[in-house]
């Protein structure tokens, strides 16, 4: 991890100084990720924006042996993501990102249940392509599926599926996204596997963050960062909140 982010160690400052040193962080990353695409510029064609929602929970009640696997919804997407964002040149509409336009646009999680209505939102923050996932549970397996669909026509231009053990899938769902990634003209993308309670816990703080408890959720990406530390999704989430804390 990045060694600016033990700014945010929670002490005795609390959440109001993190807030301002946030405030310059946000500013020093701006201006490094403007260098840093002047540099790549050259090497990597500006690929078409794509937006990856929430999966869909498509498990019939009763078929799931336990419960606890709703944090798949939001864990599966940000794992995508996560190796999405490592694609030379492919823009990835980020869901802090999605979720504040929803605000914007006045728009209830309710109106997006049509999938319409989400690739017309996609049109709007600019995105050609749109990923569609969901998952199906029966016993201790759980089957994952993926669609890439063109905004401008609603066409679906690539799916896939993997199936794998309950207990293991954030472990081997590594794979589906590379082949994903392919698929929107990646070259190489990759990333790490962390276990299932390791995304538990971050799907927790998505939810607090999701309701609106930023601070809460803040504490929570930090604790997390204390015990894995190279969590990718953390760090980008924990930056997207402190700077939504500072601009409030």
């Amino acid at each position: 991890m990045n060694k600016a982010f033990h700014v945010f160690a929670p002490g005795p400052a609390g959440v109001l100084h993190r807030v301002r040193l946030v405030a310059l962080w946000a500013a020093w990353l701006a201006l490094a990720s403007l260098g840093a695409a002047a540099a790549d510029a050259p090497a990597a064609a500006r690929l078409p924006a794509v937006v990856v929602w929430d999966f869909d929970n498509q498990t019939p009640p009763g078929l799931a042996a336990g419960g606890g696997q709703d944090f798949l919804r939001r864990s599966l997407s940000e794992s995508l993501t996560a190796t999405l964002l490592q694609v030379p040149g492919l823009p990835v509409v980020e869901r802090q990102r999605l979720k504040d336009l929803l605000a914007e646009q006045r728009v209830a999680a309710g109106d997006l249940a049509d999938e319409d209505a989400r690739i017309r939102l996609g049109r709007i923050v600019g995105a050609a392509r749109m990923v569609f996932g969901g998952f199906f549970i029966i016993g201790d397996e759980v089957q994952v599926h993926t669609r890439v669909v063109d905004t401008a026509t609603s066409r679906v231009l690539f799916s896939d599926e993997l199936t794998a053990p309950m207990a293991a899938v954030m472990q081997q769902i590594e794979p589906l996204n590379r082949r994903l990634a392919r698929a929107l003209g990646g070259t190489e993308a990759g990333g790490r596997s962390f276990s299932a309670a390791t995304w538990r816990a971050y799907d927790e703080a998505l939810a607090l963050a999701d309701a609106g408890q930023l601070e809460q959720a803040v504490d929570a990406l930090q604790r997390l960062l204390g015990q894995a530390k190279d969590f990718a999704p953390a760090e980008r989430q924990l930056v997207a909140l402190l700077d939504k804390l500072a601009r409030r």
